[in-house]
């Protein structure tokens, strides 16, 4: 097959053919804010009867000074740095309420004068979608918080009636009873966790993003001696002085000590966390040495409510991993499994240094 010698074809008349048939809204400003150049689908959003007064305008000659300076404020971000990018909400000559995805680059063209291309792209649809998302995600963090907290009153009572029997009557109880007694505290349990764990889920969106200073190393053991009170397990740390969300890596590292001190097949056992910073991002390792994880689990463990051992076996809500990975999601980190032969090892990276804002503003 012959190669496309772009040579023989006029190069200029390519550029215009390439121009012209976009689909997205394409046109050229001069210095002077004038529309010098536009394609066919930037024309049509205006109707045929004031087409004439598009090329060789501003297109806001009519506009009030005020609303003139905000119309043009972009174009003029793009001739003093060379590009501009934003997302703007715009009622167009035809009165169509469109949202476009609008970027601006500066060129030098032969003659030596300055221009700036603009492209926008129609994005209403994506942005709708994207909204309608976001609100379906709060209310469904909503409605996590809503049922765990009206559902830990009822539950409360019912473990104060179940105590106040087992108290009172134990002694006339027969070992069948006794026993089922002791099932249903322990049903109390997990759904009190679960309900906490709900709860914690449905306000990571609302946890702040102030960093404070702090010892890595003070954390982690402050977390530690919180959950590893009836077993033996030894702790190793590093230390470093840290600049995070203090309070969101503590629930991260609480539910991985947690998880390492549950799932683990003895009373006893080794955790090691390691953390360091290199390129923007903190580097937190959780490895215990435990019995593991079967590889064809993998892919699960951070799912809501995925336990690797029935929850009569196991205690726990099966929500852990997943606030870790909200979590750390959240903060424009990540959470995942290490693959190795013995014992479980998960790496948390988290930013060290502020996430860069989107290089565009949304303008209504």
């Amino acid at each position: 097959m012959a190669e496309f010698n772009i040579s023989a074809y006029d190069q200029a008349e390519f550029n215009d053919l390439l121009f012209e048939n976009m689909p997205d809204y394409a046109f050229v400003k001069d210095e002077n804010f004038k529309i010098v150049k536009a394609n066919s689908a930037f024309l049509s959003m205006y109707p045929v009867n004031v087409r004439h007064k598009v090329i060789g305008f501003t297109t806001v000659e009519d506009y009030q000074p005020d609303e003139a300076e905000l119309f043009l404020a972009m174009d003029k971000i793009a001739f003093d740095q060379g590009y501009s990018e934003t997302v703007e909400t715009i009622t167009f000559p035809d009165h169509r309420i469109r949202t476009l995805l609008t970027r601006k680059k500066r060129f030098e063209a032969i003659d030596g004068r300055t221009y700036i291309l603009g492209i926008a792209t129609d994005v209403t649809e994506r942005e709708e979608l994207i909204e309608k998302l976001r609100k379906s995600n709060d209310d469904l963090d909503q409605f996590a918080y809503m049922a765990s907290h009206d559902l830990k009153a009822p539950l409360t009572a019912i473990s104060k009636l179940v105590s106040w029997i087992d108290e009172d009557y134990r002694d006339e109880l027969p070992a069948g009873a006794i026993e089922n007694f002791e099932l249903i505290k322990s049903r109390i349990n997990r759904m009190t966790q679960l309900l906490n764990d709900m709860l914690t889920y449905s306000r990571v969106n609302q946890t702040p993003h102030e960093k404070e200073e702090f010892s890595f190393k003070d954390l982690v053991l402050e977390q530690f001696d919180m959950i590893c009170i009836d077993k033996e397990f030894n702790l190793s740390c590093c230390e470093l002085t840290v600049s995070l969300q203090k309070d969101a890596i503590a629930i991260v590292l609480r539910n991985l000590l947690a998880n390492a001190i549950k799932h683990h097949h003895l009373d006893h056992g080794n955790i090691d966390v390691t953390i360091e910073e290199q390129k923007g991002f903190y580097f937190i390792k959780v490895t215990d040495d435990g019995p593991g994880i079967d590889p064809q689990y993998s892919s699960k463990v951070f799912e809501m409510f995925q336990t690797l051992k029935p929850r009569d076996q196991q205690e726990g809500s099966g929500i852990g991993l997943a606030i870790c990975k909200k979590i750390a999601n959240h903060y424009a980190g990540d959470i995942t499994l290490i693959d190795q032969p013995n014992g479980t090892s998960f790496l948390v990276t988290w930013p060290s240094v502020p996430a860069q804002q989107p290089p565009f503003k949304r303008i209504k």
